[in-house]
């Protein structure tokens, strides 16, 4: 055991690094020596899910005790009830009160550099009244956040989380404290006291500020944590609503100016109208919403030192909602970026050519390393309503229902142009990657892992969910073996999948066209990816796989 203890710690972190979460925890029952060893690996990822009670005591436990939270770097926090629980159906939605009470905690973690966000994925305004309630709703959201970027900004404080919660409205803030009020109401007054009830609201409204400070008792209420030294922040199914709370608060603004940050993966997610989808150009949250990124996630500070930006988004957009790419910069657009991953981007200019080929153009390598494009066509036909001088479609018009008059529009660009440039102008690109994402779910990923015997009592259920709404993170991944022909000599790796799926590489996916047409629906994107290959003009297809082959191979080249 003594040459095991002689190893050096980097040969050991290289051998943990490459071990189970059920190996680690093992390991550090095999002896005192590979238990020290092992501790640090143990505890550097935690979760915090609403939907595991024994997730949110762990969490608590872990942030209670100075040993272990100094040794966590990542944290995942994730908002759903309950993986039974159905969203967008008008039932009776089970405030996570323990989940809420336990947010705060975060700020115990100071040494974080990774830290995951995950909501559900249903959003939109109730003022829109689909007839369905929105669980999550835009309040919810904000609190989420303002609380989690307080505790890694170092400024939580008693008296700021108060007035967060202030902002989910008397009924979901009693619901909140309704345990609380009981305890107070225990001492104060026998329970069978049966004074009048205009009096019994009067001292309940007395008690409210009581009960808040009551809600959080259980914490060291003076402790206020430190700036985590982040550099990864990751949010699967932001909303797409431009809130004026986050973006005022001092905390939030804090976090997005941090040096150390410099890996943002958003999948943002939309309103949808599931009985009319057509209906859904209409909501209008989501145009201002891409609109105020050059000031909120994707500011100025943020542009300039991001090194790993990924931004999906669940409808196409890019055209429509537009986000004009040259706001971020024309000249030296995200200057130290080195991977850049796009979700449901659409090519429309010629400009964007160019742009591209300009990102990174600080880093070590002169522009930009890898690019994945996860189905991202070109737009090459559109039936729209007015559409502005730069090609752009002008919102208010399409927003406005009683002024229908759309005209047809033509795009040149072509991804044979499009590879051809790239092939010359982006000279540091090592990896690039086209093609469909593990969007739904990562079924190669969830097979390796139930079918290893660590893993034998896990959760199926908790793993599938786990593994979900992953796209904007597992893009760089290797793609699963679905499309390969099984042949009696075909040998699975399962081992290449551990840690996710990313883009697969099938022709069908990549090099792809797409027409709009805001007559038709459900949708008003009409995809023309399809085993038939589908091309805007005769001989466009062949053009493009050449074009391909040759950006391919001379990538290749430049790594020998």
């Amino acid at each position: 055991m003594g040459s095991f203890a002689s190893l050096a710690p980097e040969i050991w972190d290289n051998i943990c690094s490459h071990l189970t979460p059920p190996t680690i925890a093992n390991l550090r029952l095999t002896c005192k020596t590979l238990g020290t060893i092992a501790l640090p690996w143990k505890f550097k990822t935690i979760t915090l899910e609403a939907f595991l009670d024994l997730s949110i005591e762990y969490f608590i436990d872990v942030a209670k005790t100075p040993s272990l939270r100094t040794l966590v770097r990542e944290i995942t926090i994730d908002t759903r009830v309950d993986l039974d629980y159905e969203y967008y159906c008008n039932e009776d939605y089970p405030f996570p009160v323990s989940f809420m009470k336990a947010l705060p905690y975060l700020r115990y973690f100071t040494n974080v550099t990774a830290l995951h966000i995950r909501f559900e994925e249903h959003c939109g305004n109730p003022d829109h009244d689909l007839g369905c309630d929105i669980d999550e709703t835009y309040e919810l959201r904000y609190k989420v956040l303002d609380t989690v970027f307080h505790c890694a900004a170092g400024m939580w404080t008693l008296e700021k989380q108060l007035k967060i919660d202030e902002v989910l409205g008397r009924r979901v803030y009693d619901e909140l404290c309704d345990e609380i009020y009981d305890e107070i109401y225990d001492e104060i007054y026998d329970e069978d006291d049966d004074d009048d009830d205009d009096e019994d609201d009067e001292l309940y409204d007395e008690d409210e500020d009581y009960a808040g400070k009551r809600l959080y008792r259980d914490q060291d209420l003076e402790f206020t944590g430190a700036c985590f030294p982040l550099r990864e922040l990751t949010i699967a199914n932001l909303a797409d609503y431009s809130d004026y709370r986050l973006e005022g608060s001092e905390a939030w603004k804090t976090l997005m100016s941090l040096p150390s940050l410099v890996d943002l993966k958003l999948l943002i997610t939309t309103e949808e109208d599931e009985a009319a989808p057509e209906n859904s150009i209409y909501f209008t949250e989501k145009y201002d919403f891409f609109e105020s990124l050059p000031s909120t996630w994707l500011c100025i500070d943020m542009t300039q030192r991001l090194r790993v930006l990924s931004l999906y988004f669940k409808d196409y957009w890019g055209w429509f909602p537009v986000m004009d790419l040259r706001n971020y910069g024309e000249e030296f657009p995200f200057p130290q970026l080195k991977v850049l991953a796009l979700g449901n981007y659409v090519f429309t200019h010629e400009w964007q050519i160019e742009w591209f080929s300009k990102l990174g153009s600080e880093n070590s390598s002169g522009g930009l390393e890898e690019l994945y494009l996860d189905d991202c066509p070109i737009l090459h036909h559109a039936r729209q309503n007015d559409v502005c001088e730069g090609g752009y479609p002008d919102r208010a018009a399409v927003a406005n229902q009683q002024d229908y008059n759309p005209s047809e529009h033509y795009f040149p660009i072509r991804w044979h142009s499009i590879l051809s440039h790239w092939k010359d102008s982006m000279k540091g690109l090592k990896v690039f990657r086209m093609g469909h994402g593990s969007w739904v779910h990562q079924s190669e990923t969830y097979t390796t892992i139930t079918e290893d015997p660590d893993y034998a009592d896990l959760d199926t259920d908790v793993l599938q969910y786990r593994l979900s709404h992953n796209v904007h993170r597992s893009f760089a991944f290797p793609a699963n073996d679905e499309y390969v022909d099984v042949t009696d000599g075909y040998l699975r790796q399962p081992e290449k999948w551990r840690q996710g799926e990313g883009l697969d590489d099938r022709r069908e996916t990549r090099l792809t066209y797409i027409d709009y047409d805001i007559g038709v629906g459900p949708s008003a994107w009409l995809e023309t990816r399809n085993s038939k290959r589908q091309e805007p003009e005769e001989g466009t297809a062949k053009k493009d796989d050449v074009a391909w082959d040759v950006i391919m191979a001379a990538i290749k080249a430049r790594l020998l």
